[in-house]
């Protein structure tokens, strides 16, 4: 699958145009010589083409609200990869297709990601950990091992599902969430994107399902500039399920 992703990859540069634009367009911006055809895609992968392809045609963005595609796909309502774009990127889709056939992989269902926001207070607290945070104490023993004791509060807890090769967005009380997962042979990568108030952390992990992560720590924000003890911690763990084990 590997080499027909490379082998798309060239059929879409050489769709292009050197000076950075498509093919002529018609009146209203639209390229000539888009071509719309179906693909049988077997054991309903369908979908995860889809992802790939939404991917690789995307080119970027031309402005706030532009976004440069090559082509188009979709699934048609009978279950067939439908895509709209130049000839010479159908040939690559057309081996992206025959390789997925040839080498069928099972269909991972939704992934679900939990992401915790913490507070730690340097010192010990003989409270214990709140309810919310049972969860992710071993990870917090770790950061006291490395960090000093401390005493944690929760912030935010927030949890994401979305399906193998597509993106989701939380907007939770002030954390903002932005992940792409993608699970290969029972490991899930996912690229991440945290905001809260002025803090922002962008990262890809490779983790196992069940597995805690400390994505990133950080001062916490304060008016009081003499506190500056406090810090904040952004900890992930991944479960994803229908198929794609715990």
């Amino acid at each position: 699958m590997t080499r027909a992703l490379a082998l798309l990859a060239v059929s879409l540069f050489s769709s292009c145009d050197p000076r950075g634009s498509t093919v002529p367009a018609q009146p209203g911006g639209v390229p000539s010589n888009l071509v719309l055809r179906s693909y049988e895609v077997p054991n309903g992968a369908a979908q995860r083409l889809r992802s790939v392809l939404r991917e690789l045609l995307w080119f970027g963005s031309e402005g706030k609200d532009s976004n440069k595609y090559v082509g188009r796909a979709d699934v048609g309502p009978d279950g067939r990869l439908i895509v709209l774009a130049p000839e010479s990127v159908h040939e690559g889709v057309k081996t992206l297709v025959a390789s997925v056939t040839a080498n069928p992989l099972k269909e991972p269902g939704t992934v679900r990601l939990s992401y915790w926001v913490v507070v730690g207070t340097p010192g010990k607290s003989e409270v214990p950990l709140a309810p919310g945070l049972a969860e992710v104490a071993p990870a917090l023993a770790e950061l006291e091992k490395n960090d000093g004791p401390m005493s944690f509060t929760l912030v935010e807890k927030l949890q994401l599902g979305s399906l193998n090769g597509e993106r989701g967005q939380l907007q939770g009380r002030d954390t903002n969430v932005r992940q792409f997962t993608s699970v290969v042979e029972g490991q899930l990568t996912a690229d991440i994107t945290l905001e809260r108030m002025a803090q922002k952390m962008e990262t890809r992990v490779r983790l196992e399902p069940g597995q805690i992560v400390v994505l990133a720590s950080s001062g916490a924000p304060t008016r009081d500039q003499t506190d500056s003890g406090r810090a904040v911690y952004f900890l992930m763990r991944a479960a994803p399920n229908d198929g794609a084990g715990r």
